[in-house]
């Protein structure tokens, strides 16, 4: 007996002991009161109307008994709660139902008439050990469950208090310019100059909070992907063209490094050309003058058995990113830079999360950043090319 069991009330716990014959529930109630709380059934019947009604922990039932065997009994007890330990009392002669009823799962065990004393206590006791067990089991299953609800419902109002502190934020600033324009304006009605310059700028911060509002909205319901057969080798073609004029610009170089045996993939082909371009412009601001930036695909092995994955990184070389903010790359609203919603990450991560992938990020200060995009593979097969078509992207629906 484990320390629990010493200090376990075992009155706490009720016993139904059923049998035909008035005598055997008179001597039960009268060996066994002192030790647990005892109910007794003079028919099937009544016992099982006691059951419905009353909390049970462990029934016993003679199995000779007429209209409702004992083996009947427990059957019914089950059904009524499956939780509920089930004892048979039979003579020798009934041996074979016994075992039939055990191995059918209906029985917990069983004692033979006549029985003993210590035998019947001890057997009581250890069935409402075992009882108690499960139902503390259930209890702390229960109270888990519910805890790792009030964590969700935690975690989702920070997210949400996060988003919307985040939201008022970037509005605030462009609701500055257009409010300063819209209270100079009936002052400066005739100054063209005043009103070329200030309507562009505040159509320009209009146009921004209107971006910000649909990226709000591509977070907060992303669109499910419409996959298809697709080469990430192409995308990532596509979006090198995108990235090459603003690279120019600020002086960096693109490094493209594809595998020929990359394999193919099934995605939605402009959902991951939008993750490459949120990951390759975050590099290029990153980077800002100068540097480098990588884009290298490969096939690797997955972790479910004979698949692989398509593999690209974005590496670059710019700062890094402090140890600190790692873990926060992907939250929304979460920016080191002055300018930029930090929800960029955040969508793009979503995006790649729907097609079953990772998005991780590695970062050392002074060194760079890489982005790493995991995909599974198109029929778990990762040495085997195939084509989305003669035509390409086109026949993906990219191009």
């Amino acid at each position: 007996m484990d320390d629990a069991a010493e200090f376990l009330d075992y009155k706490k716990y009720s016993v139904l002991y059923v049998d035909d014959e008035m005598e055997n529930l008179d001597a039960f109630r009268d060996e066994f009161e002192e030790y647990f709380t005892i109910h007794t059934a003079a028919t099937g019947a009544e016992g099982l109307r006691l059951l419905a009604r009353e909390p049970i922990a462990l029934v016993l039932a003679d199995q000779r008994m007429p209209v409702m065997s004992g083996v009947e009994v427990l059957e019914q007890a089950q059904k009524i709660d499956p939780r509920i330990l089930r004892i048979l009392i039979t003579a020798y002669a009934d041996i074979e139902v016994v075992i039939d009823s055990i191995n059918k799962g209906n029985v917990y065990r069983y004692f033979r008439k006549p029985w003993e004393h210590e035998d019947i206590r001890t057997g009581i006791m250890r069935g409402i050990e075992y009882y108690h067990t499960l139902r503390e089991r259930e209890r702390l299953q229960a109270e888990k469950i519910e805890n790792m609800k009030k964590m969700i419902r935690s975690n989702r109002l920070a997210a949400v208090g996060t988003m919307v502190s985040g939201l008022v934020h970037e509005i605030r600033n462009p609701m500055v310019a257009i409010q300063s324009f819209l209270q100079l304006l009936p002052r400066r009605m005739e100054d063209r100059e005043f009103m070329m310059r200030y309507a562009r700028i505040a159509q320009g911060e209009a146009d921004r909070i209107e971006k910000l509002l649909e990226n709000m909205l591509s977070f907060s319901r992303p669109a499910l992907p419409t996959l298809r057969l697709c080469d990430m080798n192409e995308i990532v073609d596509r979006t090198t063209q995108l990235l090459d004029f603003q690279a120019r610009r600020s002086n960096i170089k693109i490094n493209v490094q594809k595998d020929p045996s990359l394999p193919m993939v099934y995605a939605d082909p402009g959902q991951m050309s939008q993750v490459l371009q949120n990951l390759g412009m975050n590099a290029l601001q990153a980077m800002d003058r100068s540097g480098e930036l990588t884009l290298r695909t490969y096939g690797a092995e997955g972790r479910h058995v004979g698949g692989g994955v398509a593999v690209l990184e974005i590496r670059d070389t710019g700062p890094g990113i402090h140890a600190d903010h790692l873990d926060k790359v992907f939250d929304p609203f979460f920016t080191t830079r002055d300018e930029g919603t930090g929800l960029g990450l955040s969508i793009s991560y979503q995006i790649v999360n729907e097609h079953q992938g990772t998005l991780e990020v590695a970062s050392r200060l002074g060194e760079g950043t890489t982005f790493t995009i995991s995909l599974p593979a198109a029929e778990g097969k990762y040495r085997e090319r195939r084509d989305c078509g003669p035509r390409g992207l086109k026949n993906c629906g990219v191009l």
